[in-house]
């Protein structure tokens, strides 16, 4: 039995990650979140739900993560870690030098995932063969708009860390890449298009679909098709000896976002 860790594990991209995960054989899940509640929720309707972990971990609290990993309730002496999907975030409004969140966001996006992926580092090394870190970062690492500026520069920050760390440890056999959604039907895309809509004065559908209308494919994605690529770089992983693992790809940002980047 072979160890995956997502966080922010409870909705959106982490839930539909962990549902399609779960179908493999010899694959078992630490869920981790904010909130006790959702993960228990999600771990409830995965395939062998008795096989997987639910835990509420403040990614923005290094000594937790730390603790977390090393407990007998993660259990990763007997089984090893072989992939973390460090995807916990916030979102919302945060205009520069007005309610720019600056602390907050960069806290938890990319300082949690820091620790995140720090923390699984020394259980990552213990693992035999092509070992994964994956990272949620977005779009908006491509390019600035108003009124995101730390969102934007912590999604940003998180590109820099992937490369550096793929270089650091490819030696080790682990790949590190980012995952950059652009639009995708979640809980935080919602709300962000309510609040264009209420400043706009027009409806949730009108704003959606005045957004989706710029896109080139026309829709945004859905936390199932993030989810499928996320299930590609983690190849191999849990299943038998002879399936082939994703070892040569590392580095990366893997832009999914129904072409509103192309680079």
């Amino acid at each position: 039995m072979e160890t995956i860790l997502i966080t922010g594990a409870g909705s959106g991209i982490g839930a539909a990650t962990a549902k399609l995960l779960s179908q493999r054989e010899g694959i078992r899940l630490l869920l981790v979140g904010r909130r006790k509640g959702p993960l228990d929720e999600v771990c409830a309707s995965l395939s062998n739900a008795e096989n997987h972990v639910t835990a509420s971990v403040d990614v923005a609290d290094a000594n937790a993560v730390v603790d977390f990993l090393g407990s007998s309730l993660a259990n990763l002496a007997r089984s090893p870690l072989v992939a973390v999907f460090a995807n916990a975030g916030v979102g919302g409004p945060n205009t520069f030098g007005e309610d720019d969140r600056w602390e907050e966001i960069i806290r938890i996006n990319l300082t949690g995932t820091y620790n995140t992926v720090q923390a699984c580092h020394p259980w990552l090394r213990r693992a035999q063969g092509v070992k994964h870190v994956l990272v949620t970062s977005s779009v908006l690492a491509r390019f600035g708009v108003p009124g995101q500026s730390a969102y934007v520069a912590s999604k940003t920050g998180l590109l820099g860390l992937v490369r550096s760390l793929a270089m650091e440890w490819s030696g080790e056999g682990v790949m590190v890449n980012a995952l950059c959604p652009g639009w995708v039907d979640t809980e935080m895309a919602q709300a962000s298009i309510q609040a264009m809509a209420d400043a706009e004065g027009i409806s949730f559908e009108a704003s959606k679909n005045k957004q989706e209308a710029l896109l080139p494919s026309g829709a945004m994605s859905s936390p199932e098709d993030m989810a499928q690529w996320v299930d590609f770089l983690f190849s191999g992983l849990g299943e038998a000896n002879d399936k082939r693992r994703v070892g040569t790809f590392t580095g990366q940002a893997l832009d999914v976002n129904s072409g509103s980047w192309m680079g």
